[in-house]
């Protein structure tokens, strides 16, 4: 209960801060947002991946590539994810040898795809479906994650990946998928958002086994980094990465079934 109420500021002021930003700001307001929330995301990212104080100054570089990319439209974004590739194969040669060119060029891809392009691929969407849209969507994650926490909770019973994840259990993970399912279907249903019914039952059972399987691979990163947040940014909801964990591989998979399937 503790650990709950110091959760409650922050989601009673980080709500409202991204509905109002997705539904209501305009389009470089809303891309500005996800750009903050990639270059802090990065920092957080290499300090775990690399236990160091190396400055993401690459990984910043391509985010604000990316990002700003993206305004101009899909292509555009996967032009400057090649190109921005092209640059740590660059950045890796010029380092010369020593002796870990191989993990700093995989370190920089991965820091590329799992939050510049991935929120790149939200940001588009928002476009090709609106703001409010996205904001069911992104609703149904935290739906998953509080079924999951509130199921899991009661029922308590087998735990899922006790080693990656010793909170979380298999009943949890099903409360969660039904919840998360539950809501988006109901968003569409109802007419909460403009969702297209076919498309959003595909998203929706997406969302509710991808989400978790997400957040469980941040838990790896965390595991074998041996720290317990990814930061201390917003206090007890730990860093950047430990609130949007779920929802970043998200990005191109809904990307994908709302707009390249129709």
């Amino acid at each position: 209960m503790k650990k709950l109420l110091a959760r409650l500021p922050v989601i009673i002021i980080g709500i409202p801060t991204v509905y109002w930003l997705l539904v209501h700001a305009d389009n470089a307001i809303k891309l500005a947002f996800f750009a903050v929330i990639a270059l802090i995301g990065q920092y957080e990212l290499v300090s775990m991946l690399e236990k160091s104080c190396r400055k993401p100054i690459l990984e910043w570089l391509s985010s604000c590539i990316i990002l700003t990319s993206s305004y101009f439209g899909e292509r555009a974004l996967y032009a400057s994810l090649v190109v921005c590739v092209v640059l740590a194969m660059l950045t890796t040669v010029f380092r010369g040898l020593k002796g870990d060119g191989t993990k700093y060029f995989c370190h920089v891809i991965f820091s590329i795809f799992y939050l510049p392009f991935c929120l790149s691929c939200y940001y588009l969407l928002s476009l090709n479906i609106g703001g409010m849209a996205l904001f069911m969507i992104l609703a149904s994650v935290w739906a998953l994650d509080i079924g999951a926490y509130i199921v899991g909770m009661t029922l308590r019973g087998p735990k899922m990946a006790p080693k990656i994840s010793p909170n979380k259990t298999i009943s949890g993970a099903i409360g969660g998928f039904i919840c998360s399912v539950a809501f988006l279907n109901c968003a569409a249903h109802y007419g909460w958002a403009n969702l297209p019914m076919p498309q959003t039952v595909y998203a929706s059972l997406v969302i509710a086994i991808i989400g978790q399987i997400a957040d469980l691979f941040e838990s790896v990163i965390k595991r074998e980094s041996d720290i317990k947040d990814s930061g201390k940014l917003l206090g007890a909801h730990g860093g950047v990465l430990d609130r949007i964990d779920s929802l970043l591989f998200l990005g191109p998979l809904c990307y994908f079934i709302y707009t390249l399937s129709v």
